[in-house]
């Protein structure tokens, strides 16, 4: 299983903004297709540097080929419309991890 996860960064005045565009139009649109399933949306507590708040979003891919897949079809769709929306008050980054069975 792959895990996908974004961080994002946000300004204190868009917190809840961002918070409704990600459980709105975010998630129902990243997993419209099926090939990313489970995602949970989540605060991210820490010693902020900067002002404002951070929230992952995780989804799961059943393997590499599907996340490749869905970022090669689907990413610039749904990751435009939230970067044109939000611009300088948010940023963010992708980490990509596979889960270990044990």
């Amino acid at each position: 299983m792959i895990v996908f996860n974004t961080t994002f960064h946000v300004e204190e005045d868009i917190r809840d903004e961002f918070i409704e565009y990600m459980l709105q139009y975010f998630i129902p649109m990243s997993t419209k297709s099926g090939l990313l399933t489970s995602p949970r949306l989540s605060r991210v507590f820490g010693k902020e540097e900067e002002p404002g708040h951070s929230f992952a979003i995780e989804f799961q891919a059943a393997n590499i080929d599907v996340l490749e897949r869905w970022n090669r079809e689907e990413s610039g769709g749904i990751y435009a419309p939230l970067l044109k929306k939000f611009k300088e008050k948010m940023a963010g980054f992708s980490i990509v991890m596979q889960t270990i069975e044990y």
